[in-house]
C-alpha cells in the first residue's frame, strides 16, 4: 500500500485541497483571518500558548508598669494607625495621579520590551493629561507607524528554441531565482532605535524585509523572533532618533470607547491612513479553526483593511492598546475587525525579542495533514492526523514514525484540524501526551508517550 500523500499522480487529487501551501504540508501553528497585500504563505506548527523576601522586622517586649505606661501605649498605637491610614491614601493618590505606576502581570520573565502606561485622568500628569483631539492623536501616531514589504524567492524561466534560456546573452537551462515583493503590512516602532513589532504573517515566508517610515524613508530590517500561534513577531532596522509609540493599557478599555486604527491598507499606495471607530466587544474570544488556539481579542468596527495588519489601534489619549490583526471575511459581515490587546502582548513580545521564540511554549514535533471522513474512506485510513514528516527526538524514540495517522491525543478523538494543538496549548515543555496511533502501512494500532519538546519559534 503507497502513501497517500507521496503519491505524485495524485497531487492534483481536490479531496486533499485543504487551502495551505508550506510545501504541501501543515504545522500546527496559530493565527487568525490574516489580512495582507495579498495572503501571505502561512506555516504552521503543532505548540501550545519572586516574592518579595519577606520583611522582618525585631520588636523589642517590654513589660506595662502601670496605668500611664499602658495610656501611652494605646496612644501610640492609635497614632500608627492614623499614620497607616494616612500613608495609604497618600500611595492612593500617587498611584491615581501617573506618579507611581502599577505594572501588569506577565508570565515572562524577559524583561518588559515596551512600557504599558494606566490611562489617568489628571492635568498633573503631562503623558495622559486628558484626551486629546482625532487630529493631535494622528499627528503623534502616525510617525510610530511603518509600512513593511515582505519579499520572497520565485522561479521564472524564459525559454528559447532547443529549450534553454538565454540569461545576460549567455544560455543557460536554469531557471531564474528572483526576488519579488510577496506581501505588504503594517508595524509598530516600540524604541528609537529600531525595534518594530508587527504580525506574524506579515512577515512569514520571507527571504528579505524592508521597512518604509512615515516620511518615505526605507531601511533593510531584519527578523528578531516569530511566533504564528499568537500572529506577533519583532523585526530590526538600523535607525536611531525613531519615534516609539506610546502604549497604553487595554484593561483601561470599554465597550463604546472610540478608538483610532492606523496602518497600511493596501501597502504604500494607502500609507499612513487613519479610520476611526468604537470598541464593539472586549475579550471576544477569537479561535483559529486550523490550530484550535484561542485568545482574547478587542473587536472594534474601525476599518481594517488588507495592509493594515500590525498596525496600531490607538485610544483617545495617542496611547497604542492593540495590534491589529485580522477581520472576519465572510459575506454579509462589515465593521468587524480584531486586535491583540496590548496587555496580552507585551511578554510574548518581550520573550521574542530577548529570545527569538515564546519561552515556555510546547511543540509536539510532528507535521502532517487531517484525514476526514471522506479522505479516510478514499485511502482506507482511520480519521485522524497523518504524519508527514517529524522534527522530534521524543517522537522518535515512541516509535511514531512517517506515515503513521494519530487518532487520539490523551484520550480525545482527533475529530477535526484543530483537536491536537488545543490540547498541546494547554501544556508546557517537558509534559508528556498519550497519542493513539495507527500505522497506515500495516494498519496496526500502538500506544506511544511522548515527551512534549521547547518551541523554538519562527
Amino acid at each position: 500500500m503507497y502513501h497517500p500523500f507521496e503519491d505524485k499522480d495524485r497531487t492534483n487529487q481536490n479531496t486533499w485541497d485543504t487551502g495551505y501551501t508550506n510545501s504541501g504540508q501543515t504545522q500546527w501553528q496559530g493565527d487568525y483571518y490574516h489580512y495582507s497585500k495579498p495572503k501571505e504563505p502561512t506555516s504552521y506548527s503543532w505548540q501550545s500558548p519572586a516574592p518579595k523576601p519577606p520583611f522582618y522586622q525585631e520588636q523589642k517586649t517590654k513589660k506595662f508598669g502601670g496605668k500611664k505606661t499602658f495610656l501611652k501605649v494605646v496612644a501610640g498605637v492609635l497614632c500608627c494607625m492614623m499614620i497607616s491610614v494616612g500613608s495609604i491614601a497618600g500611595f492612593t493618590a500617587l498611584v491615581n495621579n501617573g506618579y507611581i505606576k502599577l505594572g501588569t502581570s506577565s508570565t515572562s520573565t524577559s524583561a518588559p520590551a515596551f512600557t504599558v502606561n494606566r490611562v489617568v485622568n489628571s492635568t498633573t500628569n503631562t503623558a495622559t493629561a486628558g484626551e486629546l483631539t482625532k487630529q493631535q492623536i494622528a499627528q503623534k501616531v502616525i510617525p510610530s507607524v511603518v509600512c513593511i514589504q515582505n519579499y520572497q524567492i520565485t522561479q521564472s524561466t524564459r525559454y528559447t528554441i532547443g529549450g534553454t534560456t538565454e540569461r545576460n546573452g549567455t544560455k543557460s537551462s536554469e531557471d531564474d531565482d528572483t526576488v519579488s515583493p510577496a506581501s505588504e503590512g503594517s508595524g509598530i516602532i516600540t524604541t528609537s532605535d529600531g525595534y518594530i513589532i508587527t504580525n506574524a504573517h506579515v512577515v512569514d515566508g520571507a527571504s528579505s524585509l524592508k521597512v518604509i517610515l512615515s516620511n518615505g524613508t526605507k531601511y533593510e530590517a531584519k527578523l528578531i523572533g516569530s511566533d504564528s500561534v499568537t500572529d506577533l513577531a519583532v523585526i530590526k532596522i538600523d535607525a536611531t532618533g525613531l519615534t516609539p509609540a506610546e502604549f497604553g493599557s487595554s484593561d483601561d478599555l470599554k465597550v463604546a470607547d472610540t478608538v483610532m486604527a492606523i496602518g497600511n491598507p493596501g501597502g504604500m499606495e494607502f500609507n499612513s491612513s487613519v479610520t476611526v471607530g468604537y470598541v464593539s466587544a472586549l475579550n471576544r474570544e477569537i479561535t483559529n479553526s486550523e490550530t484550535g488556539y484561542t485568545m482574547k481579542c478587542i473587536q472594534t468596527d474601525a476599518a481594517i483593511n488588507p495592509g493594515n495588519s500590525g498596525g496600531a489601534l490607538v485610544n483617545m489619549y495617542g496611547q497604542v492598546v492593540g495590534i491589529n490583526s485580522s477581520k472576519i471575511v465572510a459575506s454579509g459581515y462589515e465593521g468587524l475587525g480584531f486586535a491583540i490587546p496590548v496587555n496580552e502582548a507585551q511578554p510574548i513580545i518581550s520573550d521574542l525579542k530577548q529570545y527569538g521564540y515564546v519561552k515556555d511554549r510546547a511543540v509536539l514535533g510532528i507535521s502532517g495533514k487531517f484525514i476526514d471522513s471522506m479522505t479516510s474512506r478514499f485511502y482506507n485510513l482511520p480519521v485522524g492526523m497523518y504524519v508527514s514528516s517529524v522534527s522530534s527526538q521524543n517522537v522518535t524514540a515512541a516509535g511514531i514514525n512517517k506515515g503513521d495517522v494519530i487518532t487520539k491525543i490523551d484520550g480525545k478523538d482527533v475529530n477535526s484540524q484543530n483537536v491536537i494543538t488545543s490540547v498541546i496549548s494547554t501544556k508546557k515543555p517537558g509534559d508528556t501526551v498519550t497519542l493513539n496511533v495507527t500505522n497506515s502501512l500495516t494498519g496496526e494500532s500502538f500506544t506511544a508517550k511522548v515527551k512534549l519538546s521547547q518551541a523554538t519559534g519562527k
